[in-house]
């Protein structure tokens, strides 16, 4: 059986949020995703700022690379298509 759900990490031990549905000493894997503090700036955020923040990070110098048609022309780029 395969179950997701929230749980707090405290003193050494994971404390279930919700109801687990297992045995008392049932063996189990735990592979978790730890959630991000709600000060993250992919929480939260309009997609736009973090897009923003995202191009920030690209040097000046290679913003001349990016193509002028690339919206328009996203098969050509993506796939290789011939331009339209």
């Amino acid at each position: 059986m395969n179950q997701s759900l929230r749980a707090i990490y405290a003193d050494g031990v994971f404390r279930p949020l919700e109801a687990v549905g297992l045995q008392e000493h049932q063996e189990v894997i735990l592979v978790f995703k730890t959630l991000e503090s709600d000060n993250d700036r992919s929480r939260g955020s309009p997609i736009w700022e973090f897009a923003s923040e995202l191009g920030q990070e690209i040097p000046d110098d290679e913003w001349h690379r990016v193509p002028v048609d690339g919206a328009t022309q996203l098969d050509h780029y993506l796939y290789g298509a011939n331009k339209r």
